[in-house]
């Protein structure tokens, strides 16, 4: 048996590479022996991780949130740990765990002496998400975002791919049924459904959702009935109001729980799954509840 780290050179900015490399050495330095499998361009991630799980105890995983996700998929159910090294552009998850995101040392030491978590996993059309799923002017942002400048300025390229995005975008009229509970249809900038409280970073999308209650959170920003040249604008205070962490409180903005989530579009709305673009609606959510082992900081 043997610890594992699945390192992707593609993640991340110019940073990445010195970070990975001081994890290295502290791996070195705390085992002495453990084994490195890289990522090659276009390789699936999923089935390696697959190959390794006979002779792994813990894995290392070294990328940003869909490299994290699609190792997931993998370990999803059994009783191996996964340990994250936060390389990417934005680390979401990592961030949401409590991960050191600047000290490699202390992300290492973690994966290795950290207490052991299990954390729910969300399912859209049969594929797992650790974050969320959503679809609207964020899944057309991650369509248009430029991957030279994701990896020159990190997070900072979606806010220039969002101002293009919205632009050009046209709300979608959407009909949500949460637990057999069917909502009013309405049209809407952003619907997303979470198994995570941040969003994009350190924003508080859905600040009660938790990442091991055995349930998913949607909330819909919903878009106002007024003419086409003026519609997108009113999706602008909505972003301030989340910005300031108070958009739970407006009337345009509803929030939800639930187990069994079913999402429909008047025409097809793609959606973004962890920041990679995947499914499209009609669209069915459930929860996989501790479906995941993982090594996080000790809660108290």
């Amino acid at each position: 048996m043997a610890i594992f780290l699945l390192s992707n050179p593609s993640s991340g900015g110019t940073g990445s590479g010195a970070w990975l490399e001081a994890a290295r050495r502290r791996l070195g330095e705390r085992l002495g022996r453990w084994t490195e499998v890289t990522l090659r361009p276009g390789e699936n991630i999923t089935a390696l991780t697959q190959e390794l799980l006979p002779e792994a105890t813990t894995l290392f995983v070294a990328g940003g949130d869909g490299t994290v996700r699609a190792a997931a998929q993998a370990l999803q159910g059994t009783d191996i740990p996964l340990a994250i090294l936060p390389t990417g552009t934005v680390n979401v998850l990592a961030r949401e765990l409590g991960v050191p995101l600047l000290d490699p040392l202390a992300a290492v030491d973690l994966g290795l002496s950290g207490e052991e978590r299990r954390i729910d996993l969300g399912i859209c059309n049969g594929e797992t998400f650790l974050l969320v799923c959503s679809g609207g002017v964020d899944s057309a942002t991650v369509g248009q975002v430029n991957e030279n400048l994701k990896s020159a300025v990190g997070a900072t390229a979606y806010a220039f791919a969002a101002v293009g995005a919205l632009a050009t975008f046209t709300p979608h009229a959407v009909r949500v049924t949460i637990d057999g509970n069917a909502l009013p249809e309405t049209d809407v900038f952003l619907v997303a459904v979470s198994n995570t409280s941040l969003y994009g970073g350190d924003l508080k999308l859905l600040p009660d959702a938790s990442i091991d209650d055995g349930l998913l959170d949607i909330v819909l920003f919903t878009a106002p009935n007024l003419p086409a040249a003026v519609r997108n604008a009113a999706f602008l205070p909505q972003l301030a109001d989340m910005a300031l962490g108070r958009h739970s409180q407006s009337d345009s903005v509803w929030i939800f729980q639930g187990k069994h989530i079913t999402l429909e579009a008047d025409t097809p709305l793609t959606l973004q799954r962890d920041g990679d673009l995947g499914s499209s609606t009609p669209a069915t959510f459930s929860v996989a509840p501790h479906a995941l082992r993982v090594k996080a900081p000790r809660r108290f």
